[in-house]
């Protein structure tokens, strides 16, 4: 009973943030420079698609909401962790064999990926106040799609046997 009480927990508040994330940030989608909001400066893998992005945003004065956008992303980032962590374990502790050894692996990949996010973050404070290379876009782009990759591979281990294992414990209580 406890664990269902943490999932819950973490799942309710990476819905909220996640909520909160798409409303706070939705004022930085331009359909030109960044279609995809605050996403665009973390896949901005050149200073040239990096400049176009942050000079629109300073141009429609939307660079104080970036920088809200990314410290919103700071108090998402455990949420997330810990949900795709404690449900990566939670699974592969009834599973056997390449199941379980897959979400051992993905929990990990979650810290793995919560960590690529704060990287990822700083570096692109560092892009928002001016500050940035090739060498450190290109890093933030690697950053952000690793952590794309890794959450989304979690995903679809959480998703399918998460549901499964959910209806064996149904109908195993009727």
């Amino acid at each position: 009973m406890t664990n269902i009480r943490i999932h819950l927990f973490l799942l309710g508040g990476t819905l909220l943030l996640f909520l909160l994330l798409r409303i706070q940030g939705n004022g930085l989608i331009d359909n030109n420079n960044a279609p995809g909001g605050i996403v665009s400066l973390e896949l901005a893998s050149s200073p040239t698609t990096a400049t176009a992005v942050t000079s629109h945003w300073a141009n429609a004065h939307l660079t104080g909401k970036a920088y809200r956008n990314i410290g919103l992303d700071f108090l998402f980032i455990p949420f997330y962790m810990l949900l795709f962590y404690s449900l990566c374990g939670s699974i592969s502790v009834r599973m056997k064999g390449f199941g379980a050894k897959l979400g051992v692996l993905l929990a990990f990949g979650a810290l793995v990926a919560a960590h690529f996010d704060v990287m990822e973050n700083i570096l692109m404070l560092f892009t928002l106040g001016g500050h940035f290379s090739a060498a450190s876009t290109a890093a933030t782009a690697v950053l952000a799609s690793t952590k794309f990759a890794l959450l989304l591979l979690c995903l679809l281990y959480v998703v399918p046997l998460g549901l499964r294992l959910i209806l064996l414990k149904l109908a195993s209580s009727k």
